[in-house]
């Protein structure tokens, strides 16, 4: 079990001032400046020497701002530190010069190579120590312990055995490792949208969407939560991962819902569930999906039109658990908050960079070309409308620096899972893990399912959603695949969910560990709480698996069973999360919360019959449940 203590030493950043302060500004606005002219196709080079700039500069970065111990002098770079930068500079400056022999070589490699990659291998687990997740570090040394003693195992986790220099030149000096695909999405992808994300902040754009969410929800009963759920979903489409977008609305979201009467375990989990559902929700839905889109070879629109019934069907469920505990609580609409609808559509052009993105995506170009012309190009040029709003040269800086602080962990992080993707492609293994969990599960297929959601669960814990999505995508989806029959994109999909969903997921809920330094509430509390309003996210998976009509795009049904299954859902869903909170108009009786129960179950149920016999049954109960609520409310006028 990751504690807090460990969270927090991750979390840390050492301060400097002076010469090396200066230094690592300087670093990182050549790092970002870099990464804009790739962006932008202004410079062009081989997708290995960008990855290998990109990961020297991510591990120079955490080296220099993250500390070796929490008791570490936090203001002082420190020898051990100095001499880890200055080899992290030497080594990948002679393996970059390196790059043009070996390519000469075809997969032959010299001794002074495999010697590299050793010490390359050990400043990246130095670096994954300090910023990663603690169980990722450990599974990836798990994975290479297997690469060298797998040949001493029995059975089926046995394989051939490897040397060094095998092991060296596929994980380090090939493209199936470290600089392979994981690392690419971060070098090539995820930069680009941390850099966006920044714009977004600098800019204004970013109170906009608050604003908007505000004027939305504000006024309704609970309405503070609502607006998180709103406004953490609309940023969370950008940002892609959980913690980061916790941190930034969370900081005014969450006093908003705990001084409305809401307490701070729950004001911390609405802000986890909302965050985590931003990169299931189209058009954008975070950086993590193009891997997805990409990884299945189809057209990112394609996975956006699939994902929309199941986001709705999230957030609708989200949105419910927030209003019926209002409800339970007795809070009463916020008549005091007020909308300038004017202003908002004066400023309506700020929604551009979105609008930006998606037609560039829909018309086929890359989600890096998408993100950079589509999405900061126009956030900038958007922006320059208004003086407030306007780049000066400090925004820039702190654009720059805050998306390299931010892209130096994401860095890190793909490169260590590149190994583990390695060792999965060296020796075979991915294949094998699979069949184990279809043996275990006896083919059966709810079981397999649910033994696949478990392994994804697990995989993703303390990950980034990317990080998470390539170990499961390698491990768990292929289960579904070969042995259930299942299409690639739903069996990609249902772990892509659950990748998401482990960072809310208590032992190791890194956006819990964020969202209880904003709440001052129990991280375990709160992550266990933001499963609860995050049901729908463990369920739905399972629904489009069974009702793959659910997809919109994959040419099953007919429209009519599509909308079908939609609203049945939905209603059953709405339900459910009347039960859990056991209010709906009003607080619920034991009675009706079997009633609802029952309905709930039989809606959600994968059989038309089932839904269609409990359909009315459900509406009519709803009903009476209104006409109680209402003849409530008139005795209590009267009495006034």
């Amino acid at each position: 079990m990751v504690t807090e203590e460990k969270i927090s030493r991750q979390n840390l950043r050492k301060t400097y001032t002076g010469v090396i302060e200066k230094i690592i500004l300087v670093i990182g606005i050549v790092w970002m400046i870099f990464q804009i002219l790739l962006a932008s196709q202004i410079i062009y080079m081989a997708p290995r020497m960008v990855r290998m700039i990109h990961l020297a500069f991510c591990i120079i970065m955490v080296l220099f701002l993250s500390p070796i111990t929490k008791r570490e002098n936090q203001r002082k770079l420190g020898v051990i530190n100095l001499l880890l930068i200055l080899a992290t500079v030497v080594v990948f400056a002679y393996s970059i010069q390196r790059i043009g022999v070996l390519t000469k070589m075809a997969g032959r490699s010299a001794q002074v190579d495999v010697v590299l990659s050793i010490l390359l291998l050990i400043l990246m687990f130095e670096a994954g120590r300090r910023v990663a997740s603690p169980g990722l570090v450990i599974l990836a040394l798990l994975a290479l312990a297997y690469v060298l003693f797998g040949k001493y195992f029995t059975g089926v986790l046995s394989h051939p055995g490897f040397s060094a220099k095998r092991i060296m030149t596929h994980l380090v000096l090939g493209g199936e490792g470290v600089f392979g695909f994981a690392l690419g999405v971060s070098a090539e992808t995820l930069v680009v949208f941390v850099i966006f994300g920044a714009v977004l902040q600098e800019v204004g754009i970013a109170d906009y969407f608050n604003d908007l969410a505000n004027a939305l929800c504000g006024r309704s009963r609970g309405g503070p939560a609502k607006v998180a759920v709103v406004s953490s979903g609309l940023l969370g489409m950008v940002s892609g991962e959980t913690s980061a977008n916790v941190a930034t609305t969370g900081s005014f979201t969450i006093p908003l819902m705990k001084k409305t009467g809401y307490d701070k375990d729950f004001s911390g989990a609405v802000e986890c569930a909302a965050s985590a559902g931003g990169q299931i929700m189209p058009p954008v839905m975070g950086a993590t999906a193009f891997m997805l889109a990409d990884t299945l070879n189809i057209p990112y629109a394609r996975l956006a039109l699939a994902a929309v019934f199941p986001a709705t069907l999230y957030y609708i469920s989200v949105f419910a658990v927030v209003h019926f505990r209002a409800v339970k609580l007795g809070l009463e609409c916020n008549i005091d908050a007020r909308s300038d609808w004017l202003d908002l559509a004066k400023r309506s052009y700020l929604l551009l960079p979105i609008i930006g993105i998606v037609l560039l995506l829909v018309m086929n170009f890359t989600p890096t070309f998408s993100a950079f012309w589509g999405g900061i190009v126009v956030a900038i040029l958007a922006s320059s409308f208004k003086k407030e709003t306007r780049l000066s040269m400090g925004k820039v800086v702190n654009i720059l620096t805050r998306a390299a602080r931010t892209t130096m962990g994401l860095g890190v992080a793909t490169a260590i899972v590149g190994i583990i993707v390695g060792v999965f492609s060296l020796t075979g293994i991915t294949m094998t893990i699979s069949k184990i969990i279809f043996d275990i599960a006896g083919g059966i297929k709810f079981v397999t399912l649910l033994m696949t959601m478990v392994v994804a669960i697990i995989l993703g814990m303390g990950l980034p959603t990317s990080a998470a999505y390539v170990l499961t995508s390698i491990s768990a989806a292929p289960a579904l695949v070969t042995f259930l029959g299942l299409e690639v994109l739903p069996a990609h999909l249902f772990v892509f969910y659950f990748g998401c969903m482990s960072a809310i997921t208590p032992p190791v809920a890194t956006g819990a560990y964020a969202a209880a330094a904003l709440s001052g509430g129990n991280p375990n509390r709160i992550g266990f709480s933001a499963m609860k309003i995050a049901l729908a996210g463990f369920i739905v998976p399972f629904i489009f698996i069974y009702s793959p009509q659910l997809l919109l795009g994959l040419g099953i049904g007919t429209i009519w069973s599509t909308l079908f299954s939609f609203l049945v859902t939905g209603f059953g869903l709405l339900l459910l999360c009347a039960v859990l909170e056991k209010a709906l108009f009003i607080t619920l009786k034991p009675r009706d919360i079997v009633v609802l129960l029952i309905c709930a179950i039989a809606l959600i149920w994968p059989s038309v019959l089932i839904s269609a016999i409990a359909l009315p049954i459900g509406m009519l109960y709803v009903a009476y449940l209104y006409f109680i609520d209402y003849k409530k409310i008139n005795v209590r006028l009267k009495a006034v």
